[in-house]
């Protein structure tokens, strides 16, 4: 089986321990912030962080992750980037020069766009189905420019360059990460990713989309990895955990939760629908619960993946687990704060999950107290 693959989340905005608030988390994405979670990640053996692309977040994420980078060692960077914000040219220029002064901490997410409201403050007005096409051919020309000899052509309706040189190549491949839910993003994954992405969903979902992607593998004659983004709430107990999630959107502003509602009439983005669905069936059951220990809260107050993992260690590691049987090997958590629920994640679970849960005693004996 294929080793399994821990990432975090590397937040590009204010964090704090509550979200929906209309003011902003106290917690500034300072440069030292970065840093520290992306050390912190490394400690808890995690091997890179997520990045996101949006409009929203503080700082624009492939210039912080060319600072974070610089500063930090150990974990590397999954850097997301929407293909109508670079032409790929220029952008498989910029990853190489970042895999060479940082090799082997470079990977790339690519990300179509969820909402044409969002993807218009970039300037990118363009329909669902070109953004789709536009993807693969920017995820097309990546692999060309990264993998293929120099000088290098190409020439489509939408991207054209002639002779482009670009040596050195990156130093080891840089894997290609990307999600979607409709069968356009499917077929794109199965023919140009590397590893593809899930949000959370029920179990059943899960597997519906699996089996899709497998019948797609043999139809293309390539074997992908599978990755699954989500939120995480542990504590020691499952009732702690539980109240955890309860304060993490206890202070939703009602005007927050209904910019989030309104914004929902403009999603053209499946796999966001999606999500938007499991949060709206939860709240008619009259909770926020998917499935045992699946919890649909975050999606009261953030876009993207609205759902989080809820429970004691054992009850965490073991939905991940199970996810695992499935054919998920790759997973991407993230928590609120992000720094303390790194640290919580890595202290509590992953013991469990990498099986080195004997490890060293506190340095005391039965006869000497340890200092206070």
């Amino acid at each position: 089986m294929t080793q399994t693959d821990y990432l975090w989340f590397c937040q590009l905005s204010s964090d704090g321990e509550f979200i929906g608030t209309r003011a902003k988390p106290p917690r500034k994405p300072t440069l030292e912030y970065v840093s520290s979670l992306i050390e912190t990640a490394a400690e808890m053996g995690f091997s890179s962080l997520l990045t996101a692309t949006n409009y929203h977040s503080e700082l624009e994420n492939y210039t912080a992750a060319t600072a974070a980078l610089a500063r930090t060692r150990g974990a590397g960077l999954l850097i997301a980037v929407r293909p109508g914000m670079f032409h790929p040219a220029m952008y498989a220029k910029m990853v190489s020069t970042l895999e060479n002064l940082f090799p082997g901490r470079v990977r790339v997410n690519i990300v179509t766009g969820s909402s044409p409201a969002e993807n218009a403050m970039y300037g990118d007005n363009e329909a669902h189905t070109l953004r789709y096409e536009r993807t693969r051919e920017f995820m097309t020309i990546l692999r060309q420019l990264w993998d293929g000899p120099s000088p290098s052509s190409y020439k489509s309706d939408l991207y054209q360059f002639e002779n482009a040189v670009l040596e050195p190549k990156p130093t080891n491949r840089i894997p290609l990460y990307f999600g979607g839910a409709s069968e356009a993003a499917q077929r794109i994954a199965v023919e140009l990713a590397d590893v593809y992405l899930l949000w959370g969903e029920k179990r059943e979902m899960t597997l519906e989309r699996l089996e899709k992607m497998k019948a797609l593998e043999r139809e293309y004659g390539r074997t992908l990895r599978y990755g699954l983004r989500c939120h995480v709430v542990v504590r020691e107990t499952e009732a702690e955990a539980v109240a955890a999630a309860e304060r993490l959107i206890s202070r939703v502003d009602p005007k927050v939760r209904s910019a989030f509602e309104n914004s929902y009439q403009n999603v053209d983005s499946t796999g966001q629908q999606r999500q938007i669905d499991m949060l709206r069936d939860s709240l008619e059951r009259g909770d926020f619960w998917v499935e045992p220990h699946l919890w649909a809260g975050v999606g009261m107050a953030r876009s993207g993946v609205g759902v989080a993992l809820v429970g004691d260690p054992q009850q965490i590691a073991a939905k991940l687990e199970d996810y695992r049987t499935l054919g998920i090997d790759t997973f991407i958590l993230s928590g609120y704060p992000h720094l303390e629920e790194c640290r919580r994640f890595g202290e509590l679970v992953m013991p469990l999950l990498t099986g080195k849960t004997g490890e060293a005693r506190a340095i005391f004996t039965d006869s000497v107290a340890p200092v206070s």
